[in-house]
């Protein structure tokens, strides 16, 4: 069975490829100013220490997110991408022998990896992570709670109040949290999610990514910081495997960061997004969107295929006929993709060029207009 990632390569050869979820957007005119200013961040880079460059660009993120939490971290690592975050945890995981339940649906390659590295996983629903006694149930016999807040494809985010219970609820049974927060900054950053791991003594690593948000040409990387407990192992895994990442990377991301809190993430993202989301809505009706991912506030669609009486392959394998790539709902089931539940919905990523997003979104209207009256 291909993989989600298999399809979003597949997705490079449509002529509006709304597969994958990589920041691919139009630069911001802030954002146009740092494009061109790249050789004078290449010598305040080639300036610094890899210290220093790993320092600031701690700083920065933290200040982006208002988080002291995240700058009082007791361990910090930077890796090339959230895929690579991912499968150091796994590694480390695996090492300890630690039993883990990890968010489903989510995207395939946490599940992947994990299992590559000779961890199984077992499925948490995101109604039981959100209901603190269905969650106390559940953590008898685990290790480790892994989450996607919020979570990609549906775009659930757990609030301050629902976060805190969840934590409170992982401490009582000594459950190590790991949180992929790559889709983080598509939501206002209103508390801080480490000062509430720090304050109730958890067990934590957390991950960050840029990848999904700043339209970068890949150009990325991913922070992770953790507890005082894992701080030694994960650095010494880290070690055998990394020496850092690029000064001249974290110098332009980091300047990104920057000119998304001077100007606001309302104004270089979160309204590009909401624009996307109210154009698709619009243009193929709010019955196509799942009802649960109706909330959602990241960078992609989560659509359902019951109305066309086909599965998520067909549409699909469909839909490349028009010359738009999109992904299959099943990959995000990874704990059983083939019931009959896995298999009725499709993704859309919104974060695309303008034209290539238009185009897209005509070429689905007129192909799910043509399917529903099959």
């Amino acid at each position: 069975m291909k993989t989600l990632t298999d399809y979003e390569q597949i997705g490079f050869l449509t002529g509006a490829n709304l597969a994958d979820g990589h920041a691919y957007q139009g630069l911001t005119t802030g954002q146009e100013m740092i494009v061109d200013r790249l050789g004078n961040a290449w010598r305040k880079s080639e300036a610094e220490s890899i210290p220093e460059s790993e320092h600031r660009y701690i700083d920065r993120y933290a200040e982006l997110i208002g988080s002291a939490g995240l700058q009082a971290a007791p361990g910090h690592l930077i890796l090339p991408t959230a895929s690579n975050s991912i499968d150091l945890v796994a590694a480390y995981l695996t090492l300890t022998g630690k039993r883990v339940l990890l968010t489903c649906p989510t995207f395939d390659n946490l599940a992947l990896i994990l299992r590559r590295r000779g961890a199984d996983p077992a499925p948490v629903s995101e109604r039981q992570i959100s209901d603190g006694e269905s969650l106390a149930r559940r953590l008898p016999g685990t290790d480790v709670l892994f989450l996607v807040n919020p979570n990609n494809p549906t775009g659930t985010n757990l609030s301050e109040e629902a976060f805190t219970a969840l934590v409170r609820v992982c401490v009582e049974h000594a459950v190590t949290i790991v949180i992929d927060a790559s889709f983080r900054l598509f939501y206002p950053q209103t508390w801080d999610a480490y000062r509430v791991l720090q304050d109730l003594g958890a067990s934590y690593i957390v991950f960050e990514d840029t990848g999904k948000i700043f339209p970068t040409q890949d150009m990325k990387a991913s922070l992770l910081s953790c507890s005082a407990d894992h701080r030694a192992p994960l650095r010494e895994i880290y070690n055998e495997i990394y020496l850092c990442v690029s000064k001249f990377t974290l110098r332009v991301l980091g300047d990104f960061f920057e000119e998304a809190r001077v100007t606001g993430l309302h104004r270089s993202l979160h309204s590009l997004v909401a624009r996307r989301r109210t154009r698709l809505r619009q243009t193929l009706g709010e019955d196509l969107v799942e009802r649960e991912a109706r909330p959602s506030r990241i960078s992609v669609e989560w659509l359902s295929t019951a109305g066309t009486g086909l599965d998520d392959r067909t549409v699909v394998r469909e839909l490349r006929g028009y010359g738009v790539g999109v992904l299959p709902g099943r990959g995000f089931f990874w704990d059983c993709p083939h019931a009959p539940d896995s298999t009725r919905n499709v993704r859309v990523s919104l974060m695309k060029p303008d034209s290539e997003f238009e185009r897209g979104l005509a070429l689905m209207a007129e192909y799910f207009d043509k399917a529903v009256r099959r």
